[in-house]
C-alpha cells in the first residue's frame, strides 16, 4: 500500500500551485508584502513549467518612441487578435502596465537581453500579424533557475515534487489544497488564505504525430489540473473549443515558428509557393493559427509535404537564428539538424501540424475565467499564467504571475482572517486520493489515457462534427465510469492517475464547448465540418461550470467595440 500513513499540515497565508515562470512571480510579489507564502509544484522548482529550458523571444510594449510600441496599439492589435473573446481589460492591467518594469528586473537579475552586444541595446523582431516589433530576442536559458533563486532569497516555501489535487473549500471560499507527495506517500494538507492557480497549459490530450507522447511542443507535464481543481470548486472555465495548434519540425516538437518567421523565413509546399498568402494576406506575417490552418489545406489537397526555407536569409541572419534563437528555446535543436543531416542555409526542413493544446500562446481565449484583478468567481482563489484566459507568451505569463500574487496578497490584507479547513473534506478527499494505491484496479494510467488520446484525436480533433462530438461525449462518459478501475502502484503511478482524472475532466470541457459552438473559427482550433462557416452570432464566449456533476453553458458576448 502507498501513501497516506503520514500526514503534514502546513500553514500559510498565500498558496501558490505550480512552479512554472507565472507561479513564482506570483510567490514573489506575494512575498513582497510581508506574507508566508508556498510554492508548490509536482516537479522541482527550479526547472518546471514551459520555460524551465529556456526560452528565445520575449513579448514587450516598450513606449520606446515609435507608435507601434504604445499601449493603445498594442491593446487595439491584441483585442482584433482575439476578437474580442479576451478581456482587453485584462490584457491591460496584468501585462501592458507591468511590462516595462518586468524586462528591467531580469536584466537586474542578470539575464541577457540585449543580444546586441556591441550596441548595448535590444534586438526587436515581429512576428504574427504583430503591427510591430515586440519581441525581444534575448537568452533565457538560465531564466526559470534564476527566478526561483530569486524566490527563493525572499523567503518564499518550496514545496517540491508534491501532485496537489483538490482545493479546500469552507463557506464557499477556497482556504487551502491537498495533495501527497510523489516519492513518499506523505498525505499534505494546506490552510491558506488565498490560492493562486498556476499550472500552465494543457498536453497529451491528443495522439502525438510522432508517436511519442511526451514529445511535446510544450511541457508534457502541464495537465490541467488548475483548469480541473477550479471547475470542482465552483469556478468557470471559458471558451475550452479552441485548441491551440502550430508548426514544429517533423517528429521533433520544438517551438521554432516563432523564431523562423521572426527572422523573415518562408513556409513552402512541394511545389516551392509560399502558400500562406492563398490562406491570409500577410502569408507567413499572419496570425499564429493561419500556419497551421493553410498547411492542413496543402497537405489535404496533395501539395504536401510542407517545409520551412531559410535558404535566402543573410548570413548576419543565420548566425542570430542558428546561434541565439532556436538553440535557446530546444537546447538539443541542432542535435537533430545534425542526426537529419540538415543544412539549413542549403536545406529544407520538412514541417508538421503538432497535436493540439490548450492554449499555449498570445491570443488564446481558453482556460480558467478570471477578471482584471486575477480573481475567479470563487472567493479567496486567483489564477495566472496560460491556464487563465489573460494574455499568453512568456513575459505575458510572468506578468500575470506578477499581478496575481499581487491581488492575492491584497486582498489577505483587506480581510483578515479566513475560515478554518473542514476537516470532513479533508478525510473525505484524502480517501479519494489515495483509492488507486489501495485497490486491485484492472486498469493502468497508460491504458486510459490511451483511450482518452484516442476518443479525443478522432473526435475532437481536427475536423469536427455534431455526430463525432456526440460520440465523443459518450465515449468519455464511459471512460469516466472505468475510473474506478484505475490502479496505482507507487507515488509515481498515482500521480499519473490524477494526470489522467484530470485530463478527462477538461476533455469532457472541451467537447461539451465544441459540439454547442455551431460555427468555425480560428483555423483549425475549431473547425466545425457541419458548420464551416465563421457566425457572427457565435462571436461570444461560452462559460462552463460543474453542476451537480454535469457541465453547465453560459454565453458571454464578445466585446465588439474598438480597444482603445
Amino acid at each position: 500500500m502507498f501513501g497516506g500513513r503520514n500526514e503534514r499540515r502546513v500553514e500559510t497565508d498565500v498558496l501558490v500551485i505550480g512552479g512554472g515562470s507565472a507561479g513564482t512571480m506570483a510567490a514573489i510579489e506575494a512575498k513582497k508584502r510581508g506574507l508566508r507564502v508556498a510554492l508548490v509544484d509536482k516537479g522541482g522548482i527550479y526547472r518546471s513549467g514551459c520555460g524551465a529550458a529556456g526560452n528565445d523571444h520575449f513579448l514587450a510594449v516598450l513606449e520606446e518612441g515609435p507608435a507601434w510600441d504604445q499601449p493603445e496599439v498594442f491593446l487595439a492589435w491584441y483585442h482584433r487578435l482575439t476578437q474580442g473573446l479576451a478581456d482587453v481589460k485584462v490584457a491591460d492591467r496584468v501585462f501592458v502596465q507591468r511590462i516595462k518594469g518586468m524586462v528591467a528586473d531580469l536584466e537586474k537579475m542578470g539575464i541577457p537581453m540585449r543580444l546586441d552586444q556591441k550596441n548595448n541595446t535590444l534586438i526587436r523582431t515581429r512576428s504574427f500579424m504583430q503591427p510591430g516589433d515586440y519581441f525581444i530576442n534575448f537568452d533565457g536559458r538560465a531564466l526559470k533557475p534564476t527566478v526561483s533563486r530569486v524566490a527563493a532569497e525572499a523567503g518564499v516555501d518550496f514545496f517540491p515534487h508534491i501532485a496537489v489535487t483538490d482545493l479546500l473549500k469552507t463557506d464557499d471560499r477556497v482556504v487551502g489544497a491537498i495533495g501527497f507527495q510523489i516519492r513518499t506517500g506523505e498525505f499534505y494538507v494546506f490552510s491558506a488564505r488565498a490560492v493562486v492557480l498556476a499550472t500552465g497549459n494543457v498536453t497529451r490530450m491528443y495522439r502525438n504525430p510522432s508517436g511519442l507522447p511526451y514529445n511535446t511542443w510544450h511541457s508534457p507535464y502541464n495537465n490541467g489540473a488548475a483548469h480541473a481543481m477550479a471547475l470542482k470548486a465552483g469556478g468557470d472555465l471559458k471558451n475550452m473549443e479552441f485548441v491551440n495548434y502550430t508548426l514544429t519540425p517533423k517528429n521533433f516538437s520544438a517551438s521554432a515558428l516563432n523564431a523562423i518567421v521572426g527572422m523573415g523565413g518562408y513556409i513552402v509546399n512541394s511545389l516551392g509557393e509560399r502558400y500562406l498568402f492563398k490562406y491570409h494576406e500577410k502569408g507567413e506575417q499572419g496570425p499564429r493559427w493561419v500556419m497551421p490552418w493553410g498547411t492542413y489545406w496543402e497537405m489535404k489537397e496533395g501539395r504536401g509535404p510542407c517545409y520551412f526555407d531559410l535558404r535566402h536569409l543573410p548570413e548576419e541572419a543565420m548566425e542570430h537564428l542558428l546561434g541565439h534563437l532556436l538553440p535557446v528555446d530546444k537546447n538539443t535543436f541542432m542535435d537533430y539538424c545534425e542526426q537529419k543531416g540538415l543544412d539549413l542555409r542549403r536545406d529544407l526542413m520538412e514541417v508538421q501540424i503538432c497535436e493540439g493544446q490548450l492554449p499555449a500562446f498570445l491570443g488564446s481565449v481558453s482556460g480558467i475565467f478570471v477578471d482584471e484583478h486575477c480573481r475567479t468567481v470563487v472567493e479567496g482563489l486567483y489564477a495566472c499564467g496560460t491556464c487563465a484566459v489573460g494574455i499568453g507568451s512568456l513575459s505575458g505569463s510572468m506578468c500575470f504571475g506578477q499581478a496575481a500574487g499581487g491581488d492575492a496578497a491584497d486582498f489577505i490584507l483587506g480581510q483578515g482572517g479566513s475560515p478554518a479547513v473542514n476537516e470532513n473534506q479533508v478525510q473525505g478527499l484524502k480517501e479519494q486520493v489515495f483509492a488507486p494505491a489501495r485497490r486491485r484496479g484492472s486498469l493502468t494510467y497508460q491504458e486510459f489515457e490511451n483511450k482518452l488520446q484516442q476518443v479525443m484525436s478522432d473526435y475532437v480533433g481536427i475536423g469536427r462534427t455534431e455526430a463525432g462530438l456526440k460520440t465523443a461525449v459518450s465515449g468519455l462518459a464511459r471512460l469516466e465510469g472505468m475510473a474506478g478501475e484505475l490502479r496505482a502502484e507507487n507515488g509515481h503511478e498515482l500521480m499519473r492517475v490524477h494526470e489522467a482524472l484530470d485530463l478527462l475532466l477538461v476533455c469532457k470541457a472541451i467537447a461539451r464547448g465544441a459540439l454547442e459552438r455551431r460555427e468555425s473559427r480560428f483555423g483549425l482550433s475549431h473547425y466545425r465540418g457541419d458548420y464551416p462557416e465563421t457566425r457572427e452570432e457565435w462571436r461570444k464566449s461560452i462559460h462552463l461550470k460543474l453542476v451537480d456533476g454535469d457541465l453547465a453553458v453560459s454565453y458571454v458576448p464578445a466585446d465588439t467595440r474598438e480597444a482603445p
